[in-house]
């Protein structure tokens, strides 16, 4: 059965970006994160190891570049 919200789409329309959003955040920079619940960005991080250890690459590690943060219990 097909929802009456997907039947209402022109989905030509939406695909060349002619259709106005519902909704457009507002967003204050990279870090924003107000449009989230505070259920999420309140919560604890928590340290997940990789699966199978190994070297980060140089693009994975550019996007650490100038992060120095060091837990506690390291």
């Amino acid at each position: 059965m097909s929802s009456f919200l997907l039947q209402q789409i022109d989905w030509h329309a939406l695909l060349a970006k002619k259709v106005k959003p519902p909704f457009v955040p507002t967003i204050r920079g990279r870090e924003d994160v107000s449009n989230f619940d505070d259920e999420f960005t309140s919560e604890a991080p928590i340290l997940t190891p990789p699966r199978e250890p190994r070297i980060l690459s140089e693009e994975e590690q550019e996007m650490f570049r100038d992060f120095d943060y060091i837990a506690d219990w390291c």
